[in-house]
């Protein structure tokens, strides 16, 4: 590993204000979110999206809502461009370290326009907690000690762009089509345009992840036997560990990974 590889390995993440994930919350934390947005526990972003559209004129729903959103633009800056460094000493097409530079700007920019809109309803970034710090996994998948990422989704390209691009950005594509939407129908058009603008940048990382994990994969079954696990493995641990999911879906996704790995041949951890 080359020196800066190395040193960015093992630099931890920094933001100004520090980041303060809302797993971690104290009491007080909790407290204070409550009094804000009623329960600490309605800091999800499907919850928050009901709130907003049921009491649009509530401010804090909405600076809750877009401050758990960009909690993962800022994640994603930081995420993405460790692996522009820490890719380089890997074999990898250079097209690839390319395409998660660009992916990574437009992460700084998706970033930019929700602390704008943040700012255009009297809020800071650091008002509310963050849903994600740094480079972390989402805590829809490691949240509560259940499960993890699929092994190796920090150090593999392969397993990183099918559980990240594919499915994680993949998923993003919904989200920011359901805001800018709210957005619209609550006459708030920033809201609108932001998520509108960023909805097409996700439509660009998804295809990142599909033509790259296409691309590494090529001719190398062992190196595709992977990523559909990981893709698989990854889905049914968003779906069996997030909120408002129907029974049928989650039975769905965990029969579609079981059908993959024993298709594969690989064997299922960590989800059951």
């Amino acid at each position: 590993m080359s020196k800066l590889a190395d040193h960015i390995k093992e630099t931890p993440s920094r933001r100004d204000p520090p980041y303060r994930p809302a797993l971690l919350l104290d009491g007080a934390g909790r407290a204070d979110l409550a009094s804000k947005i009623g329960d600490a526990d309605n800091y999800d972003l499907l919850q928050l999206r009901e709130m907003v559209q049921t009491a649009p004129e509530n401010m804090e729903f909405r600076k809750a809502l877009v401050s758990a959103i960009a909690s993962a633009e800022y994640a994603g800056v930081d995420a993405f461009s460790r692996k522009v460094c820490e890719w380089q000493d890997w074999d990898v097409p250079w097209s690839l370290i390319m395409a998660i530079a660009r992916q990574t700007w437009d992460e700084v920019r998706h970033a930019q326009l929700a602390t704008g809109v943040l700012e255009s309803y009297g809020c800071e970034i650091g008002e509310y907690p963050d849903t994600l710090a740094g480079g972390a996994p989402p805590p829809s998948v490691t949240g509560n000690g259940a499960g993890g990422p699929p092994p190796g989704i920090m150090s593999d390209p392969i397993v990183t762009l099918s559980a990240i691009n594919v499915s994680l950005e993949g998923g993003a594509l919904r989200l920011f089509e359901e805001t800018s939407k709210l957005g619209e129908r609550i006459d708030d058009p920033l809201l609108a345009r932001c998520y509108d603008y960023n909805w097409a940048d996700e439509v660009t990382h998804a295809m990142i992840g599909d033509y790259f994990v296409r691309e590494l994969a090529l001719e190398n079954p062992e190196a595709e036997s992977r990523a559909l696990r990981a893709h698989a493995m990854f889905e049914y641990a968003r779906v069996r560990l997030g909120e408002q999911q129907t029974h049928e879906l989650k039975e769905f996704f965990a029969e579609e990974m079981q059908r993959a790995t024993a298709a594969l041949g690989g064997q299922a951890g960590g989800y059951n």
